[in-house]
């Protein structure tokens, strides 16, 4: 829950600000700039605190700011007393409340983020506050658990005033308060002693401290009016705290959202469907992509329980808005006027409660309809029968006699169904299909519905690179080179060779297969029926890794009837039943993966030449890497 701080700031109680600094002072200066920069009424000096393994540049901090800031540098006498160092520094005033702050992340701060941050700390109790950031911590922004990227559209200026703006004086309480920026309370720290971060960034430091702070009866807490930006935001680490504490300071997360979709000069489109994905999410994305730099376009789908849920499907962002339907109609449509929807696009209603079509109603704003499927005249959506066929399009006994059977997602017979939906689609600004099949089939039953038809619009689909099929015969097991050809189907992932791996029989173990891995696996066979499983594949290259000495191998034999090329292992009977043999490439038994897959594009690549197939496959050779 979020709530809001006493106004003002300690303006008349000086706070340090410590810069604890571990590596190299680039870094640490841009975040001493920041400093400088930013305007505040409290009164801080600033600490740096240079551990055993930051470069000796950070002393050149002092000549370079020391002029601007109060600043001091302290030094770590070696890694042993690193911890040692950060607390000296702690209680180098002991009356002062301290900020740590994040400078080997480069920890970016602006405005009056420092009154901020007090005002927050004047409440009762409160051992620490925390900020927003953009990676580390408990409340990282857009999305919680990870280092992000700073937004489109967005500075680190910009994001931090718009967070100041809409969560003016607002917080949330949280377990554990980490992040690259911290204020912590000089009671808290007299209370409880020693550092609420640890010098080697051990973040059980961080849990140990929370938890006996609230055991002391000191609050942590989020401000949900500060973001702190990290210049260095790959590799930082993630909130330590609770699902419960990401659940506390989601709803300031999503008041900023709301924000930055409500000052973007781009109107909103909302995209109602199902959450099923398919063909019909494909379009939406395509849509998504196609309108991408005109508009921001938003999910509405079904999360459960007459819910649905408002995303925002652009790359980086988190944005997710729930709603109960139809208690939260209003609600939902102020948020969408809020944020500057300017049309609603209907493209299912699989999963949704019936009152989504009351939205163009409630928002008062135009609304496009695709008819992917025949939803508007078929409660089963495919004009389909019990048997999975074309039902013939019955009349309003027979489709009665299907829902008995098969009820219907609303409580609706196919009368009523169909009037609701006529009239639904006789007010849409447009009702689109992609063909004029479908056209023809809905104004059966509308028959004065103007229905345009447009095409999805679709990509030229990339043509497929040519590939080189590798199978392999029989069960597969260690002794039979299962682990050869794991580790050959990751090399061609890696190399992006144009190898895709078969096995034509089952495996002694479960292994990764396609998409993760050019693999996959038919399974158990009859002997007899080998010979023309192995016709049906149509393999380039047939692989024997044996890792042990084989005696004989009776699926060499099925391989040897075929002029398929072969690549095998130089041990045991191999290498005599392929002596003379033409299209073969013996290898030891122990060659690395990417050997095995080079020896298999060069023997497929010699059988095509000798067929007059070398540009298709010489081609595909030539364009891997």
């Amino acid at each position: 829950m979020t709530s809001a701080a006493p106004g003002g700031a300690r303006a008349n109680r000086a706070v340090d600000v410590i810069l604890p600094v571990h590596r190299e002072a680039g870094a640490a200066r841009q975040c001493l700039a920041s400093l400088l920069a930013a305007s505040n009424r409290t009164p801080f000096d600033v600490i740096v605190v240079a551990f055993a393994g930051a470069m000796n540049d950070v002393g050149a901090a002092r000549g370079e700011f020391a002029g601007a800031l109060r600043l001091t540098v302290m030094r770590s006498a070696g890694p042993a007393d690193d911890q040692a160092a950060l607390e000296r520094a702690i209680v180098l005033h002991r009356d002062r409340d301290v900020v740590l702050l994040d400078a080997d992340a480069g920890a970016e701060v602006h405005g009056d983020w420092l009154d901020r941050l007090a005002s927050h700390a004047q409440g009762e109790g409160v051992g620490v506050v925390a900020t927003f950031a953009n990676a580390g911590g408990v409340a990282a922004y857009p999305r919680a658990g990870t280092a992000n990227a700073i937004p489109d559209g967005c500075t680190a200026a910009t994001l931090d005033a718009l967070f100041a703006r809409v969560n003016r004086h607002r917080s949330a309480g949280v377990d554990v308060a980490s992040g690259p920026c911290r204020y912590v309370t000089r009671a808290a720290l007299a209370a409880l002693g020693g550092a609420p971060v640890g010098a080697a960034q051990d973040a059980e430091v961080e849990r140990d401290w929370g938890r006996r702070a609230a055991r002391a009866g000191f609050r942590s807490l989020v401000a949900g009016d500060v973001f702190v930006a990290c210049a260095d935001a790959p590799g930082r680490s993630a909130h330590v705290g609770t699902q419960a504490s990401a659940n506390a300071v989601l709803p300031l997360a999503r008041r900023v959202d709301v924000a930055r979709l409500a000052a973007s000069p781009r109107p909103g489109i909302v995209f109602i469907a199902h959450a099923w994905g398919g063909g019909i999410r494909r379009h939406m994305n395509d849509l998504a992509r196609l309108a991408g730099a005109r508009a921001n376009v938003l999910y509405l789908e079904p999360a459960g329980d007459d819910s649905v849920k408002l995303t925002w499907p652009r790359a980086g962002e988190s944005f997710d808005a729930r709603f109960r339907l139809p208690a939260d109609l209003q609600a939902l449509a102020g948020m969408l006027r809020a944020i500057g929807v300017a049309r609603l696009h209907f493209h299912h209603v699989h999963g949704l409660p019936r009152a989504v079509l009351d939205l163009p109603r409630a928002t008062g704003l135009p609304y496009d309809c695709t008819l992917h499927d025949y939803f508007a005249i078929c409660p089963q959506y495919h004009l389909v029968d019990r048997q999975g066929r074309y039902c013939g399009e019955p009349a309003a006994a027979g489709c009665s006699a299907c829902l008995s059977a098969r009820p219907p997602q609303w409580p609706l017979d196919i009368t009523a169904w169909r009037a609701l939906f006529g009239e639904f689609l006789r007010g849409a600004a447009r009702v689109i299909a992609p063909s004029h099949d479908v056209e023809a089939r809905m104004q059966r039953y509308f028959p004065t519905l103007p229905i345009v038809v447009w095409p999805h619009p679709e990509s030229a689909a990339k043509p497929a690179p040519p590939m080189l099929r590798v199978v392999t015969l029989g069960n597969l097991s260690a002794e039979k080179g299962l682990r050869v050809v794991v580790a050959c189907a990751s090399d061609a992932r890696r190399r992006a060779l144009p190898l895709a791996f078969r096995v034509l029989g089952a495996t002694a173990e479960p292994l990764a297969q396609a998409p993760d891995v050019p693999l996959t696996i038919h399974g158990s066979y009859a002997d007899d029926d080998l010979p023309a499983l192995l016709a049906a594949e149509r393999a380039d290259v047939l692989f024997f890794p044996a890792q042990v000495p084989e005696t004989y191998a009776y699926t060499l034999s099925v391989a040897l009837a075929t002029d398929t090329p072969i690549v095998a292992a130089a041990i045991g009977a191999l290498p005599e039943r392929l002596a003379g043999r033409p299209r073969v490439r013996l290898l030891p038994f122990d060659a690395p993966a990417s050997v095995w897959n080079d020896a298999m594009i060069d023997v497929a690549r010699e059988a095509a030449t000798r067929t007059q197939a070398a540009p298709t496959i010489g081609a595909a050779v030539h364009s891997t890497p």
